[in-house]
């Protein structure tokens, strides 16, 4: 009887191994670098706070291997500053990075990428939800409005060779060189 048992208990391990297989499905993962205050100070030619002051599309080519070309189109974001932590620069300067060409068409495991607001904006509150009493709402028209200023970002830079500046992350995860500041 013992025999009988530790043989249904090894088919039941391996029918369930089996199905475990078979159920899982292929997932494939891009690595993404980890970038800690420390290194991006270190590796940083240009660390500010500044304000992105005009946006304007350019003919640069995505250069990265890692991603279809023809998915992006160059910005080259011109900031205004308002203090330098590390580096040398003008009361302006230039930084080059890429957009989805077609924002619609999302990518799976894609580009972490960056854009910048030049321009105040809105924000409106509006209540959404559910109780027991009254049901599912739908969306009330916007309760309040505000205007708040454009952010600003602290930027971690390295100068390119043209006199611009590139995340010091790259062109594929410029989002871990860049933190918006909000008032």
């Amino acid at each position: 009887m013992k025999h009988y048992t530790v043989r249904m208990n090894f088919r039941v391990f391996v029918t369930a191994i089996a199905a475990s297989f078979s159920l899982s499905s292929i997932s494939s993962a891009r690595k993404i670098e980890i970038w800690p205050y420390e290194e991006l100070l270190k590796e940083a030619d240009l660390v500010v706070i500044a304000r992105a002051v005009s946006n304007l599309a350019t003919d640069d080519k995505w250069n990265s291997d890692v991603f279809d070309s023809d998915r992006f189109t160059a910005v080259e974001t011109t900031f205004e500053l308002a203090t330098v932590l590390k580096g040398k620069s003008g009361n302006s300067f230039k930084v080059l990075h890429f957009q989805q060409r077609n924002p619609s068409r999302p990518f799976e495991d894609g580009p972490r990428l960056v854009s910048f607001l030049v321009q105040p904006f809105s924000v409106g509150i509006r209540r959404s939800g559910e109780t027991k009493e009254e049901g599912p709402k739908t969306l009330e028209p916007t309760k309040r409005k505000s205007l708040m200023p454009a952010p600003e970002y602290l930027l971690f830079l390295k100068k390119r060779t043209d006199g611009r500046f590139e995340a010091v992350s790259g062109q594929v995860d410029p989002n871990s060189s860049v933190r918006t500041l909000f008032q």
